[in-house]
This record gives structure tokens, C-alpha cells and sequence, in this order.
């Protein structure tokens, strides 16, 4: 399958008359505004991530299961961290100099679905929350009873999906404050490009 980088170039080197119309520059500084915001945001879940882990330790104590279940749990935030990460930076760095219809229209269809990444490894991620959840708290058995753990395992294993859906929920709230603006803009784009090509 052709990456969205190498359709980018392919479409960046056609030849394209200049047009006052496309404000490729304008394009440009909204998505550097676009990288600054998401770097942000990803910084402050970093901190929070960090906090995560001091958090459970101190509570459950060092174990071996609990330190495990805590590397486990990490390696699944770490993984949607790092899939949202290189998502938005992918689109923050994305070059509109030499703007051209094919390359808006795939832009477009990248900005329509910024979930996409996340449904691809969705179980991926839910089977390291859920493994790592349940390792924590298979720490703490020594002074549960048996049906204490089945509601505590039921409750580990049932969070991170409850979270998910919050999660899917605030990025329907971001789509309309991050990327409603740059795809407005490209739309303008693509139909000064196509009054152009008339």
C-alpha cells in the first residue's frame, strides 16, 4: 500500500500555475498552529501518564504482579499515545506549498476520520489495558473475597473500554475545535484549485 508521505510528493511535484487563490501559505501556518496545539496536548498526557504509574505504585505497593500489570498497562497507554502522536504530527507536517487536487483531496479524507489509526489497533490496545488492569489488581487478592475479585476483575476489565468511549467522545468535541478550521480551509482550496483547472 502507497504511504500518504509518497502520495504527498507525487502530488507536490506536478507542475501547478500559481494562483493568488490558494492560500497554500495561509494553509501552512494554520497546521504549525495545528502541531503546537497537539504537542501540547500530547505533553500533558505524558503528565499524566507519569502520574498514573506513581499513583498505582504507591497505592498497591511494589510487587511483582503489580509492577508487571503496571508495565503492561503502560505499554497500552504508551501505544495509543504514540499512534495519536504520529497521526498528528503526520498531518502538522504536512506541506501545502505546491497545492494540488489530489493531494488536498487526500488530505481531506485523513482529516474526516482522525480515528482511523485507533480502530485499526483498538484490540491491540484494549488487550494491554485490560491484561495490565487485571495484573494490578491481582495484586490485592490476599484481602479480597472471591466475589470482591470477580466484581473488581469485572470492573478492570469493563474500564478502559468506558474510558474509550469518553475518549471517542472528547475527540468528536476536538475534531470540531482542531479540525473543522483546516478543513474548511482545504475545501476553499480544493475549489479555487478546481476553478483554476477550468
Amino acid at each position: 500500500m502507497v504511504r500518504f508521505e509518497e502520495l504527498q510528493e507525487l502530488w507536490q511535484n506536478q507542475p501547478q500555475p500559481e494562483s493568488p487563490a490558494v492560500d497554500a501559505r495561509g494553509m501552512t501556518g494554520e497546521l504549525r498552529k495545528f502541531g503546537r496545539r497537539q504537542n501540547f496536548i500530547f505533553s500533558v498526557k505524558v503528565v499524566l501518564m507519569a502520574w498514573q504509574i506513581w499513583y498505582c505504585l504507591s497505592k498497591l505497593g511494589v510487587s511483582v504482579l503489580s509492577v508487571i500489570g503496571e508495565a503492561v498497562f503502560v505499554a497500552g497507554i504508551v501505544s495509543i499515545l504514540a499512534t495519536d502522536w504520529r497521526n498528528q504530527s503526520g498531518i502538522a507536517r504536512l506541506d501545502f506549498t505546491r497545492p494540488s487536487a489530489g493531494f488536498v483531496n487526500a488530505t481531506l479524507d485523513r482529516l474526516r476520520d482522525p480515528n482511523a489509526p485507533f480502530r485499526r489497533w483498538f484490540w491491540l490496545h484494549m488487550l494491554l489495558l485490560c491484561v495490565g488492569a487485571n495484573l494490578l489488581i491481582s495484586s490485592r487478592w490476599a484481602s479480597s473475597t472471591p466475589p470482591q475479585r470477580l466484581l473488581s476483575h469485572a470492573t478492570a476489565t469493563a474500564a478502559p473500554f468506558a474510558c474509550w468511549a469518553v475518549a471517542l467522545t472528547i475527540r468528536v468535541w476536538r475534531y470540531r475545535w482542531d479540525y473543522r478550521p483546516l478543513t474548511e480551509r482545504l475545501q476553499a482550496m480544493k475549489q479555487a484549485l478546481a476553478e483554476q483547472a477550468q
